[in-house]
């Protein structure tokens, strides 16, 4: 790093993304308020901005949208923008979430999201249960005889034995009448019949803003609606002055979401007809939870292509990066309620996003996005941040969000954000501004020039990480019961039914946070990313950005893909360690593949290269992770880790997660590998400055780069052994430092 830049961030170009706000049109805009606030924006060293309109029940934006009037105004930000070399991103939507074009896309009931309910009804022994059966598309069987090849068919109904859960052939209860055949079923054992039905909600009752992710036609209705609008009008500065599309917020709405072209895709991938046995996916026990497996795996796919692929394909073609977040980041629950699979959604971003809400730290969604970004090699990460931190946010508090932020490996900050105006109402929704209306405006100079410098030292480069973690998202789903009562927006909300997978949740929360709480530091390995990980020289290597791990944790997996088994038995070939915590390994995602896993970890576990720890041994799990990883950062004296007042949420979805309220306190460390230096970022979140002594690995004298007044001055050396230096570090409580060293 160029000690120049350091001094004096504002003058880098390189650095002019690194804090880009979302500048809320909230009111009746005005060309030359326009120039003052983008003026104002410029004189702090944010320049770089996202305009977002904020209609906020009437209390907000005035104006018109994707017509001459809008244009007009964005025309003027732009105008601006090139006249002082500034950079500017587009926001892609009225409101939010993403993907509607201001509520207009989900008109059109193909485009609205479509679900699937499940109802079940009893059957007592002896009586008589009839009704219309359909096929599983609401169908009617009009034409069907006895004599007619039925083998292909999906019903709407199945019905089975209460007790053995065995599924009786519905074909044998039909009688053939006028219009074709009906049920009449009849058993002298009790039963439960199962009744699924293709759904989509009323426009006018919740569908305005459901929009079906899945279907990919309705991600090009948007994008035409939309994106070609933005590049008619301003497409010559697209890679230019404009960067960055915002894509905000988008979910499954329901918990069990559908398409219309779900059971082709699904077959292609399954080999099996998901019509026939999607009933059974709200059913506890194994061989239902392998069809959940199955199906959670295809949602997650379609989203993934169908969405964000779509997206992204335009974005490439068109010369502009995709930057996104989505919605419950927080859990392994909210990643499979409203993504199917939340890591797997980073593949098609250029610029991964996360959001946070409240002031609060100390929760694991910023570490996934960061994870998820690291999972496919991409360069940038993002989090929309500062929303419900309220008008009594403090600048101290202010630096120390942001701090965490990079240390959860965030690179961006989008502060939510700079209010064009405060009038009336609009001083309500979500603040506070973190513009001229806020308390802290007069520092925000410095606090521009402290985001600067964090950017600086943790991009271009590789996040120093010794723990890899194997996300159990398919153990998840093989236990997870999904509650048809909630769609989104609640405040305490549909809790997890399966106890196992309430377990799974919690315990996966609490081991990361362990690790963090430990200052070992983790990066997460998924299904969908699988093969861009390689066993290499007794450590599993990322191929894609570098990352070298030396301990390969499996927390909770049950189910493991055959994929990763096999980069497991390769990574213990070669010397490594493995960890199980709470389930060894003995189910794959492909049935045929289940013997060929357990084997394998019966092997491995049998040669000693997989421990496997109870629940209530996590100590022991650390003890084992921290004595096979190296420590060439370590705090020798004073305070060492943090403790975390909110280890894990509650076995229930909350939409949003607000985190105020939420804290850590204590010392953390990060390293960043980055032009043959380790850059370590150290943050104190006690409330009193802290004294510690930390030996670093060094081939001369670490550096000590505050953050915050950009001082650079050789550190305080109180002993040496060899290329081990042991300095004394003075930590404030409000930012953080950087101990610089050699490779």
């Amino acid at each position: 790093m160029e000690k120049n830049i350091w001094k004096s961030p504002k003058e880098a170009q390189i650095l002019d993304e690194a804090q880009t706000p979302l500048w809320f049109w909230n009111d009746k805009l005005e060309t030359e308020e326009l120039k003052r606030q983008l003026k104002l924006q410029t004189e702090i060293g944010v320049k770089c901005t996202d305009p977002h309109a904020r209609p906020n029940n009437g209390e907000g934006y005035i104006g018109g949208y994707l017509d001459d009037e809008w244009f007009g105004n964005i025309r003027t930000t732009l105008e601006y923008k090139k006249e002082h070399g500034e950079k500017m991103w587009l926001y892609d939507e009225l409101a939010w979430p993403a993907g509607t074009c201001n509520l207009t896309i989900p008109m059109d009931e193909n485009y609205r999201e479509w679900y699937i309910l499940i109802r079940s009804i009893e059957i007592p022994a002896g009586e008589v249960f009839r009704a219309q059966i359909k096929t599983f598309e609401d169908q009617g069987l009009f034409g069907i005889r006895p004599e007619t090849d039925k083998s292909g068919l999906a019903y709407n109904i199945h019905i089975l034995d209460k007790e053995t859960m065995e599924e009786y052939p519905v074909e044998d209860y039909f009688t053939y009448l006028m219009f074709g055949p009906e049920l009449e079923f009849q058993s002298d054992r009790d039963c439960i019949a199962f009744i699924t039905k293709v759904s989509c909600d009323l426009y006018t009752h919740g569908g305005s803003g459901q929009v079906n992710y899945m279907n990919a036609d309705a991600t090009k209705a948007f994008i035409e609606s939309t994106h070609e609008k933005y590049y008619e009008n301003f497409g010559e500065d697209f890679g230019k002055t404009i960067t960055c599309i915002f894509n905000d917020e988008t979910r499954m709405c329901h918990s069990i979401p559908w398409s219309s072209s779900f059971a082709e895709t699904f077959r292609e991938l399954k080999g099996y007809d998901i019509r026939k046995e999607i009933y059974q996916i709200i059913l506890p026990g194994e061989k239902p939870g392998r069809i959940r497996c199955d199906y959670f795996d295809v949602v997650a796919y379609m989203y993934q292509n169908n969405y964000f692929g779509v997206l992204h394909q335009w974005c490439q073609e068109h010369n502009i990066r995709l930057f996104a977040h989505l919605l419950a980041e927080e859990t392994v629950y909210g990643h499979t309620r409203y993504s199917g699979d939340y890591l797997r959604q980073n593949k098609y971003q250029d610029v991964c996003g996360a959001d946070h809400l409240g002031k609060g730290i100390g929760s694991l969604n910023i570490k996934y996005t960061s994870a998820g970004a690291h999972s496919y090699g991409k360069k940038r990460t993002a989090v929309e941040v500062f929303a419900g931190c309220g008008w009594d946010l403090t600048f101290d508090e202010y630096t120390r969000m942001i701090t965490w932020m990079y240390q959860q490996g965030m690179q961006i900050i989008i502060n939510h954000g700079f209010f064009y105006s405060d009038r009336g109402g609009r001083k309500n929704d979500w603040p506070p501004s973190q513009f001229f209306q806020w308390q802290g405006w007069e520092r925000q100079s410095e606090g521009n020039d402290m985001i600067r410098r964090l950017h600086y030292a943790m991009t271009d480069g590789i996040n120093e990480q010794d723990v890899l973690v194997y996300f159990p998202q398919e153990s998840f789903w093989l236990h997870y019961l999904p509650d048809q009562n909630h769609t989104h927006g609640f405040f305490q909300g549909p809790f997890l039914k399966d106890e196992r997978a309430a377990e799974i949740d919690q315990e996966v929360q609490l081991i990361l946070n362990g690790l963090t709480s430990r200052n070992m530091d983790f990066d997460i390995i998924h299904k969908d990313a699988a093969e861009n990980f390689a066993a290499a020289d007794g450590k599993i290597e990322n191929t894609l950005s570098g990352q070298k791990f030396s301990v390969l944790a499996l927390p909770m997996c049950e189910l493991l893909p055959l994929e990763v088994a096999e980069l497991c038995r390769a990574y213990a070939r070669d010397g490594g360690k493995i960890a199980m915590i709470g389930a060894r390994p003995h189910l794959a995602m492909n049935q045929a593949d289940d013997e060929k896993v357990k084997e394998i970890f019966d092997q491995l576990e049998k040669d000693g290269a997989a421990v496997y720890f109870e629940t209530e041994q996590k100590e022991e799990f650390y003890q084992f992770v921290s004595g096979r990883i190296p420590h060439p950062v370590a705090i020798t004296e004073g305070k060492n880790g943090t403790v975390n007042n909110h280890p894990a949420y509650h076995a229930y979805m909350e939409d949003p997660y607000l985190h105020t309220g939420e804290d850590i306190s204590g010392v953390m460390f990060v390293r960043y590998l980055k032009e043959g230096k380790r850059n370590t970022l150290f943050m104190n979140y006690g409330d009193t400055p802290e004294t510690i002594e930390v030996s670093v690995e060094s081939s001369d004298v670490p550096e000590v780069w505050d953050t915050f007044t950009g001082e650079i001055k050789t550190a305080e050396v109180v002993g040496q052994e060899g290329n081990v230096y042991r300095i004394r570090l003075e930590l404030p409580c409000t930012y953080g430092i950087f101990v610089v060293s050699s490779l």
